[in-house]
């Protein structure tokens, strides 16, 4: 078998874990026209994009095991096409019941994919070149959330919330069609499906600071539309602003990976860069509508969302024996934090204000990086990653 191409295997995985986070963040930014159509409130909203997350983290490991046992190739397609499949009948949703239930089976499609992803990077991409690679794919994530804020001027303002569904089921298609089928070869640890079962000691930690700095995140996502609106921002800029801070955490997260996936002691630069994001995102509470808060989106998002693709390399790569199965725990703790940022912020809306609620949004951040500092502490010291 030919060797595979690396910018094949980078471009095909980011594409699969695009589409597979794509429905929340969609989601999120078409809230006020999706609202307005379907008749629900913004605490319905929070609960139903909660689902996602929800079921994401409860297939978490599942997703994880099965990953490793089917292999990358097959998981990805499978996970890709579900995906595709549920972000074609939202476009089709008739009321709020619909949408919780498509939301939810959107989770369990990515609960799949996004291990499958992981592994197949590891599966096939030299160690050296490993943060290159992880850098590229972790800019999924905030790359979904560009194309959902230039869905509203160009689509959900022009032809209706409904079409930018039908448009992103796209996203998937370079996946779909294009991931390599990985020979056994390919698999680093093939020979290992024995230590692949070991305990995976430790690996709640992370999912725990995943679980705190996903709920900054998955609450940014969910709201930052709605909170810009209620401002003074109009919809189409704080569609623009949530692109170009999107952009910007696509940038952090290539960045970040690919310039610290190497440093002695990545654990303690992801808790900077959490730091970083936490003072970005507690600006919305401070900052008037225009150039001041599109300065302060460029920070929350650029930091809160770039330190992912770090602190996935440095997990995957602490547990080379079952990297799927990691990546598995990453999903869960992730999950978790979607489940409970959409939740708690909608409801904390209603009562309090938008203002309180960022600044306890940012108390995550700050958490999620406070633990990381005892993580190394008790370690005394964090070796490089293995080469």
């Amino acid at each position: 078998m030919p060797p595979i191409s690396f910018l094949r295997i980078v471009g095909t995985t980011t594409s699969a874990s695009a589409v597979g986070s794509i429905p929340v963040f969609l989601l999120g930014a078409m809230g006020p026209f999706v609202r307005a159509d379907l008749g629900f409130s913004e605490a319905q909203l929070g609960i139903v994009v909660s689902m996602f997350w929800l079921f994401m983290a409860a297939g978490g490991i599942s997703g994880g095991r099965l990953g490793q046992r089917l292999g990358s190739t097959t998981s990805i397609r499978i996970g890709v096409a579900s995906s595709m499949l549920v972000i074609g009948a939202l476009a089709l949703a008739p009321n709020w019941t619909a949408l919780l239930v498509l939301m939810s089976l959107a989770g369990l499609a990515n609960a799949l994919t996004q291990p499958a992803v992981d592994l197949a990077l590891f599966e096939v991409v030299p160690q050296e070149r490993l943060g290159l690679a992880f850098g590229f794919k972790q800019t999924a994530f905030p790359g979904a959330a560009l194309v959902a804020g230039l869905s509203i001027p160009i689509l959900a303002s022009t032809i209706g919330w409904r079409w930018a569904f039908v448009a992103c089921a796209a996203i998937g298609i370079p996946a779909l069609v294009g991931i390599p089928r990985l020979a056994p070869g390919h698999k680093r640890n093939s020979a290992a499906r024995a230590a692949a079962e070991q305990k995976l000691a430790g690996v709640f930690v992370f999912a725990a600071v995943f679980m705190l700095a996903m709920i900054a995140v998955s609450a940014t996502g969910a709201f930052y539309v709605e909170s810009a609106i209620a401002g003074g921002s109009t919809p189409n800029a704080a569609g623009v602003y949530l692109a170009v801070g999107s952009a910007c955490g696509i940038l952090g997260r290539f960045v970040f990976a690919w310039q610290l996936g190497r440093v002695s002691r990545p654990l303690i630069a992801t808790a900077f860069i959490m730091i970083v994001g936490g003072a970005g995102v507690i600006s919305f509470a401070l900052v008037p509508p225009g150039w001041p808060l599109f300065l302060a989106t460029l920070i929350a998002i650029g930091a809160g969302w770039g330190w992912n693709g770090l602190l996935t390399l440095a997990v995957v790569s602490t547990y080379p024996q079952a990297p799927a199965r990691a990546s598995g725990y990453i999903v869960l703790g992730a999950g978790a934090g979607g489940v409970l940022g959409p939740v708690l912020f909608g409801f904390a809306v209603q009562r309090v204000g938008f203002s309180p609620a960022w600044v306890a949004v940012s108390l995550c951040f700050f958490a999620a990086a406070t633990l990381l500092f005892v993580v190394v502490r008790r370690r005394n010291q964090i070796s490089p990653l293995p080469a």
